[in-house]
């Protein structure tokens, strides 16, 4: 899902917190901005969960989100090393985009992503409804969107079982209903465009699926078709 295209130098900011994930890399890294030229972000050296400095290939394709007012900006880059300022903080050394993409202040971005789901829908006694094949429309880190046949209850749940995700395979999940939308196909026939949040998935989980969807939208924006994600 595009959002608004904002020039970079308007909003990157020095001592603006940063996150980071790295292509083939299932984990998600804080940093802190420290310093900008015009070609360059300077960023504090980032820690995975042992401590021990993340130090990319260089050259390796960066996701970022840079954490704004009540807003994330979005945008790709490119690791090109490691280096201290003054001789004593090590800092990574990525590529300044030209212009970031902003969105609503949400913990992940929503793609736009074709995939088979199947769905049941828990009744408010507890019972499992009956298997429903559908597509997915969209996919985030916490959250899903697809296609149903009947209107589902906001609040309810699902059990949701998405296949062939790339290096996750199947994810099998609960969903609970967010927002469901009528979408009229014509004056007899109408669909249903459900969102959901999946509840209780791991950080793991939901770092390989941002890793996909970061693959997806590079592809994409390789194409030329950002407006479609």
């Amino acid at each position: 899902m595009a959002g608004e295209i904002i020039k970079a130098g308007n909003v990157l900011k020095i001592g603006q917190r940063i996150e980071f994930f790295v292509d083939n890399d299932d984990n998600r890294y804080a940093s802190r901005i420290e310093d900008m030229t015009k070609e360059q972000i300077v960023a504090a050296l980032p820690l995975n969960k042992q401590r021990v400095p993340v130090i990319p290939r260089t050259g390796a394709r960066i996701y970022a989100l840079a954490i704004g007012d009540q807003c994330r900006y979005r945008f790709f880059s490119t690791y090109l090393g490691t280096d201290r300022i003054d001789g004593r903080i090590p800092v990574w050394r990525i590529t300044r985009p030209e212009t970031v993409e902003r969105h609503q202040n949400r913990e992940f971005v929503r793609v736009r992503v074709d995939l088979r789901v199947r769905v049941r829908v828990v009744g408010e006694d507890g019972t499992i409804g009956e298997p429903i094949e559908t597509r997915t429309l969209d996919l985030s880190g916490n959250g899903v969107a697809l296609v149903m046949p009947k209107p589902v209850k906001v609040d309810s749940q699902m059990a949701l079982e998405v296949f062939d995700i790339p290096d996750i395979g199947t994810l099998e999940v609960m969903g609970r209903v967010a927002r469901c939308q009528k979408v009229q196909l014509d004056e007899e026939h109408a669909l249903y465009h459900v969102g959901a949040l999946l509840e209780h998935i791991e950080r793991r989980t939901m770092n390989q699926i941002v890793r996909y969807l970061f693959s997806v939208q590079r592809k994409a924006i390789a194409k030329g078709i950002t407006e479609n994600l």
